[in-house]
């Protein structure tokens, strides 16, 4: 049986995956000969694809010595500040292992220096919000509005602004330029 088959024949025979949709470069690259069953039939293989599939079957079973321990393995294929930050945490609780045993350190080294990176991050961020808010001298900052009131009784009575109080962040209440050459 020569030539291309139909196209029913072709999703028959060959069992379609998810990832057939995503894009050529994002697919699984199988080198297996003949991967489907279907297309071992003896009808669609010659005897030479069939010492082709056979030979590689054989390549794939492991030699007594496989897989080869690689010194450093870990260190080469690591960036070295990501490499640093994981043998000072791996000696952190390799330390703690006997006290703790073998599960909870494991755990421990798995979650605390998530956690820990997680909350630097959130003081960083509360840091930024408190001492860093946005007025008219610098770009950049948080701009943070106060609380309004809870109920209409607390709530001052609304003041008239002129086209110049909007968004002032502060450039009326400033202490240096106050002369008559500085006001817009």
């Amino acid at each position: 049986m020569t030539g291309h088959s139909s196209w029913e024949e072709q999703r028959y025979l060959y069992p379609h995956d998810v990832r057939d949709k995503f894009p050529v470069w994002e697919r699984e690259f199988s080198i297996q000969p003949f991967k489907y069953e279907r297309a071992r039939l003896p009808f669609r293989m010659s005897n030479e694809e069939r010492l082709w599939r056979k030979q590689w079957l054989q390549d794939q079973v492991l030699a007594a010595d496989e897989p080869k321990n690689v010194p450093n393995l870990n260190k080469l294929h690591k960036n070295p500040v990501r490499y640093r930050w994981m043998v000072f945490w791996d000696s952190v609780f390799n330390r703690l292992r006997p006290a703790v045993g073998n599960n909870a350190a494991s755990l421990l080294r798995q979650v605390v220096p998530k956690f820990l990176l997680i909350h630097l991050g959130v003081c960083s961020w509360i840091y930024m919000i408190l001492y860093h808010k946005q007025d008219w001298e610098k770009w950049g900052g948080a701009q943070i509005y106060g609380y309004k009131g809870y109920n209409a009784a607390t709530v001052q009575p609304w003041k008239s602004l002129e086209s110049n109080d909007y968004v002032d962040r502060g450039f009326k209440a400033r202490t240096s330029n106050r002369w008559s050459e500085h006001k817009y």
